[in-house]
């Protein structure tokens, strides 16, 4: 899928991808205080180094109809290392940056 921000092409299917993942995101109604629902992201590298993570598919309770998403987000290099640093992925923070060390 190929997206337009800024006038900048943005294209899934020539950019690397690094990982997916399953985040909560807001969603704005009236059962908000439930809980957040459940989108499958996925985070891509373009060719110019560019960070942007494509949120998607609704996964969380079967019960619960949310419909599926389709965009992306623009992200830092701190914004990236902060989802690795959470999903606590040291294999894919080594290969895409050098300033790990050990604590």
């Amino acid at each position: 899928m190929k997206y337009l921000i800024n006038n900048k092409i943005y294209d899934t299917e020539t950019s690397e991808k690094i990982i997916t993942y399953i985040k909560q995101i807001p969603h704005k109604g009236l059962f908000n205080f439930i809980s957040y629902p459940k989108y499958r992201h996925t985070l891509y590298k373009t060719k110019k180094g560019q960070f942007f993570v494509h949120i998607g598919e609704y996964v969380g309770q079967t019960d619960i109809s949310y419909s599926n998403k389709d965009y992306i987000e623009l992200l830092s290099e701190d914004e990236v290392k902060g989802i690795l640093n959470a999903l606590n992925n040291i294999e894919k923070y080594e290969e895409l940056f050098d300033d790990i060390e050990e604590g």
